[in-house]
């Protein structure tokens, strides 16, 4: 388990309730005793129309620069975020803070997809064939060292150990 509270039907069904009545989300939260975060979410999935979409998994979805770019700039106009979030169908509101935080840090070129996975390591053929030569070279060296140990020990008379008396 994700370590995540669960919420049964009832409660969403009850949620929904408040809602349709025109309750808050802060309303909501407190009449219930529900965390106010929790409630502001599916404050966005009931105007949505998926806060009783129990069990339904929904794919993630991918959003075009524009749309992003199009949802920032008319939060950064003084647009709220609920609205936006209505407005464009934007998954969840922790997925538009992240345009929000992207397009403040590197501007619009921040909602650019970014390339996923490892990095491809660019080795040239130079740097392998540079490589391949160091490590000839030292094989080489090495056979040289291994033969002059080789010739070292014949040459020396074999040392026999003194028994003691």
């Amino acid at each position: 388990m994700d370590g995540r509270i669960r919420y049964s039907e009832a409660v969403r069904i009850e949620v929904a309730r408040q809602f349709a009545l025109g309750h808050g989300a802060a309303a909501v939260a407190t009449y219930l005793g529900l965390p106010h975060g929790t409630m502001r979410r599916w404050q966005d999935a009931y105007r949505q129309g998926h806060l009783l979409n129990l069990g339904v998994v929904r794919e993630n979805r991918i959003y075009s620069r524009q749309v992003k770019q199009a949802a920032v700039e008319k939060f950064l106009a003084g647009t709220p975020k609920s609205e936006i979030i209505f407005e464009f169908g934007i998954s969840t509101r922790t997925v538009f803070e992240r345009w929000v935080a992207a397009y403040r840090k590197d501007g619009p070129s921040g909602l650019d997809p970014k390339p996923k996975g490892r990095k491809p390591s660019v080795v040239g053929k130079e740097s392998l064939e540079q490589k391949v030569y160091r490590l000839e070279m030292e094989n080489t060296l090495l056979k040289k060292f291994q033969a002059l140990m080789a010739e070292d020990q014949a040459a020396q008379p074999s040392k026999r150990k003194r028994s003691r008396r």
